[in-house]
């Protein structure tokens, strides 16, 4: 199992940030290996299957996420199918003030393939930390 945690305070209000991690079907324009995203089945806004392929290098793989939300506060995404024995990952976010929020992350995984784990195991703890770099940049972006 592999698990990396992070908490970071950014210029930006809870709504945004939610906003932007949300937004699954945007995740390809700013994400990097993520190569395609689509929600797959919608209960409402806060409740959704969405549907992810990342790639790097020669590895490419598809794979379903069950997204649940609470406004503004916190998004749970479990992988329901794919290469993972399972991907857990939760957003939680809390203004400090009118310009600032507390944004909690944690991520654990596990691939079924022995390969893969042993792999992407090694990358997984840079990964992830881009890939955070990568929403605060889209906030940036999006705010600034």
């Amino acid at each position: 199992m592999h698990k990396y945690s992070n908490s970071i305070i950014l210029p930006f209000s809870a709504r945004q940030l939610y906003e932007i991690v949300i937004d699954v079907e945007s995740y390809p324009d700013f994400l990097p290996w993520c190569l395609s995203s689509r929600i797959v089945k919608k209960t409402d806004n806060y409740n959704f299957d969405a549907e992810l392929t990342v790639g790097y290098k020669n590895i490419d793989e598809k794979y379903i996420s069950r997204i649940q939300a609470e406004y503004e506060k916190k998004i749970i995404s479990k992988a329901i199918s794919g290469p993972f024995k399972f991907l857990d990952s939760s957003w939680h976010f809390k203004n400090i003030d009118k310009k600032q929020c507390k944004v909690d992350f944690t991520i654990e995984y596990q691939f079924k393939s022995f390969f893969l784990d042993k792999v992407m195991g090694s990358l997984f703890k840079k990964a992830t930390i881009k890939m955070l770099e990568a929403f605060e940049q889209r906030a940036r972006s999006l705010h600034n």
